[in-house]
């Protein structure tokens, strides 16, 4: 009985870090997608502008 209580808290530690992984590799991709696509919004706004 002892070790299975111990091993349920590893698995449930186990699922958390994986999701908090895919959280931060998301926001890294978000940023390095979305820093382009400001540059380009910001230089065809400045082409308006010229």
């Amino acid at each position: 009985m002892e070790q299975e209580e111990l091993r349920l808290p590893l698995q449930q530690e186990g699922v958390k870090r994986p999701a908090e992984g895919n959280i931060a590799t998301g926001l890294l991709w978000g940023l390095l997608i979305s820093i382009p696509l400001w540059i380009s919004v910001f230089g065809w706004i400045m082409g308006i502008w010229r």
